[in-house]
């Protein structure tokens, strides 16, 4: 078997992961050191029926030591290496094979004194099986150094745009001899062309030669720029032609294209469609064409008549059409006037078809959920309505009924976790969403659209919650654009957010454990004005296994703009704050960071790296955040070692409630997570959570809840676990057991619980809790469980 393979290589210019890539076969893939899918495929046997195909299928084969291998990889390591420039590269291979017995030989004689047979790479080998690895040395060599460029324009219409563009060559004089580069060189002059009108030019029609002198390991290059070939379709005859630059004729837009009568006889189905210029476009149409549907289908289109064709403009339209949601199918080509005509002219005519098929417009769905929240089950129901097409114009309307009922367990306080019975929690809902394809103010103009693909959002819903210690009712507001100004760019703002929160029927216990308190502040009726602002940077590519980032940005303010005009003609109530309608506004600043970084190993395994960070601040008419716009941690997507809300602030331990609630007004979390396939749809995951929530104001009389700068950093908890994922391709259900490592609630000395664990009689004693038969049951909880839908992030 091919244990391991490894290069040693004298040049750190040359990227060494990338020489990997180029060796084959690769040894059998491992999972925290364990040959995991090799052993799957052990399992099976040698008859042949329905469990071992599926074992052989999901495992992966042994990875056998070939040395017909070894040898076409030091061909492709060469062939790699030449491509770099270094031409006098040298390569030499061994490989090393050892038995237990071997070495238990070799040991004796070692020990002994005696001679011994060199051991290749300096390791003890302990598998009873034989094994073989491979060491791959390398020596590169001088490298060739470009040190001329030269071009040769056999079609001297092109020299001009493609010389004013050499400062963007990626070919500089003094760098390697790259034959990557050169082909990355091509491949940009091609789309340099592309952008200025050339539809019909390649890569093909350019070429490089190279001169090389060994004795200074320079290399004389020379671009050669072929002149274009029109082929007749009556032969093979190729005629040479200056190359062609194109400008758009006439954009045909089939609105409602109808694929299968298309197919069935297409000159039919063209003479029947009715014809409508609108904007230099033609549309063809069947049927009646809506005014607003003409505006936001063209406004979407970058090939406009009369311009010179563009290759942008081909994916931009792409983009912006299938964003609409209206089409289920996009359909984009050209056709030459006159192909074959060989007269030379300053531009030649092409015309563009869009072929556009519509969506279902409107749909509807029933939906049953499932839930547990840190061992809070629970059922919901929702029935939503989606319009694509609302007014004709794009206006995607989407409409949701909710209901819902979660049983909550009673308990003594957050940690005990001492079931004192069950109560319910019920919610009911309704929200509206309208998302319009373009900017309503201030700015509609067909350029900006074009430029930055804007939608406008106006939200509306109400939602009331019962819970055991309170109602509350919430009614919501919004407005607000989304906009795009590069592929992995996205910006987000609702200048308008309202939130009209009302409390009813507050439980008497739970009214009497926060009066006079911090927390009071958080749990009154609340009007929130506030204006968000999100940044996202995203340069995942689904089409390609490798690394990518993900970035966002939130920052948000409340109550500015109400302060300052009750400041001028209002007066204040008897506590000094503003109300509006008998309800004080909120009035805060809130901003958070959340980063991640996806780092793909292989197409199996992958370590994902999570960062947020986040403060919300009260000030002017409010002394404390609303409850809604608290952060809180735990569960599921948060420190899975705890259950949601239950963790802080600081290294507070809820004694009083008995449905702990924590949130409070600073968050840092750091999260990391191993994923790994397993086999069929199962995924695996060992993940670490670390941080807290901390209270801002020294009001706040929550004991060692506020934040300090001299001793946060020891009010860390630290959670680890494993998660089991089941991926179903339009869904990933997860379940993740978090395990505490360090909690801040315990005294010193006792906070690395996983280390030092206190005993059941230490924890009860921390608690103050009588030492009699009712208590003993209560012991430390160490291990939270979590089923959740979706990645944690």
């Amino acid at each position: 078997m091919l244990s391991k393979q490894k290069i040693i290589i004298n040049n750190k210019a040359v990227d060494k992961n990338e020489l990997k890539s180029y060796i084959r076969p690769k040894p059998n893939k491992r999972i925290l050191g364990i040959k995991f899918y090799l052993a799957i495929f052990n399992l099976s046997g040698e008859e042949d029926h329905g469990l071992n195909r599926w074992l052989r299928n999901i495992g992966e084969e042994p990875v056998v030591w070939n040395e017909f291998e070894i040898e076409k990889n030091n061909e492709r390591i060469n062939l790699y290496l030449k491509n770099k420039g270094y031409y006098y590269a040298n390569v030499n291979d061994s490989s090393g094979f050892r038995t237990r017995k071997e070495l238990v030989r070799l040991k004796s004689d070692i020990i002994s004194g005696k001679p011994y047979i060199y051991l290749q790479f300096n390791e003890i080998l302990k598998y009873e099986k034989r094994l073989a690895r491979v060491r791959y040395k390398i020596k590169t060599g001088e490298p060739y150094i470009i040190h001329q460029i030269k071009y040769d324009f056999r079609d001297t219409t092109i020299r001009d745009l493609v010389l004013a563009d050499t400062t963007n060559s990626l070919l500089k004089r003094g760098s390697l001899f790259d034959v990557d580069v050169l082909q990355e060189e091509r491949l940009r002059i091609e789309n340099l062309l592309q952008t200025n009108g050339y539809f019909n030019f390649s890569k093909d029609y350019i070429m490089f030669q190279a001169d090389s002198l060994k004795d200074n390991m320079q290399v004389y290059l020379t671009g050669t720029f072929n002149e274009y070939q029109i082929r007749r379709p009556e032969g093979t005859y190729a005629l040479q032609v200056p190359h062609r630059q194109y400008r758009i004729r006439n954009v045909y837009i089939f609105p409602d294209f109808d694929q299968k009568e298309a197919l069935s006889n297409y000159a039919q189905y063209l003479e029947r469609l009715n014809e409508e210029i609108y904007n230099s476009f033609k549309i063809l149409y069947d049927g009646e064409l809506r005014e607003n549907s003409k505006e936001v289908v063209t406004q979407s289109i970058y090939i406009i008549p009369g311009n010179l064709y563009h290759v942008d403009d081909v994916r931009e339209t792409y983009q912006h059409l299938s964003s609409l949601r209206i089409f289920k199918f996009v359909n984009i080509y050209f056709e030459e006037a006159d192909p074959y005509n060989t007269y030379m002219q300053e531009d030649y005519p092409l015309d563009c078809y869009i072929q556009l098929s519509p969506s279902t417009l409107q749909s509807y769905a029933v939906e049953l959920e499932g839930t547990n929240s840190s061992g809070n089950v629970g059922a919901a129901g929702n029935v939503s309505y989606q319009h694509r097409n609302l007014f004709g114009g794009g206006e995607n309307l989407n409409v949701r009924l909710k209901g819902a009922v979660e049983f909550l367990r009673k308990i003594d306080t957050t940690e005990i976790q001492r079931l004192k019975g069950i109560d319910e929690l019920f919610e009911a809902g309704i929200d509206a969403r309208i998302t319009l394809p373009q900017f309503l103010i201030p700015v509609k103009t067909e350029n900006f659209i074009r430029k930055y693909n804007p939608k406008t959002r106006i939200t509306l819903a109400g939602n009331i919650q019962k819970r055991p210690d309170y109602t509350r009712g919430i009614l919501n507001a919004g407005f607000g654009y989304t906009w795009s100004t590069s592929p992995y760019v996205s910006h987000i703002i609702n200048p308008l957010d309202i939130n009209f929160i009302k409390m009813f029927n507050i439980d008497s216990v739970f009214r009497e454990d926060i009066r006079d308190t911090y927390l009071e502040h958080s749990y009154e009726d609340k009007l929130i004005t506030a204006l968000n602002y999100s940044f996202i940077f995203n340069n995942q590519d689904i089409k390609k296994l490798k690394n990518y980032f993900f970035l966002r940005v939130n920052a948000e303010q409340a109550g500015n703009m109400l302060s300052g005009m009750y400041r001028v003609v209002g007066s204040p109530n008897e506590d000094g704050r503003y109300e509006i309608l008998k309800n004080e506004f909120a009035q805060y600043l809130k901003g958070d960071i959340d980063f991640r970084f996806y780092q793909i190993v292989d197409d199996k395994t992958s370590f994902v790296y999570r960062f947020f960070a986040g403060v919300a601040w009260p000030y002017g008419n409010s002394l404390a955040i609303p409850f809604e716009k608290q952060y809180f941690t735990g569960g599921a997507n948060g420190i899975r070692a705890w259950p949601v809300k239950n963790l802080g602030p600081g290294a507070y331990l809820e004694t009083r409630s008995v449905y702990p609630n924590a949130t409070a007004d600073i968050k840092l979390e750091a999260n990391f997570e191993y994923r790994f396939k397993l086999f069929w749809i199962l995924e695996g995951a060992l993940f670490a959570d670390a941080g807290n929530i901390w209270a801002i104001s020294k009001e706040d009389d929550r004991k060692d809840a506020v934040f300090h700068w001299d001793k946060f950093y020891e009010q860390i908890a630290v959670g680890t676990g494993a998660g089991i994922r089941m991926d179903f391709s339009f869904f990933i259900f997860r379940v993740d057991l978090g395990l505490k490592a360090r909690d801040p609630s315990l005294p010193s000395g006792k906070q690395w619980v996983i280390i030092n664990p206190p005993s059941d009689e230490e924890y009860r004693d921390y608690l103050n809790l009588p030492n009699d038969e009712e208590y003993k049951d209560i012991k430390y909880k160490y291990i939270n469980f979590h089923i959740a839908i979706g990645y944690p992030f």
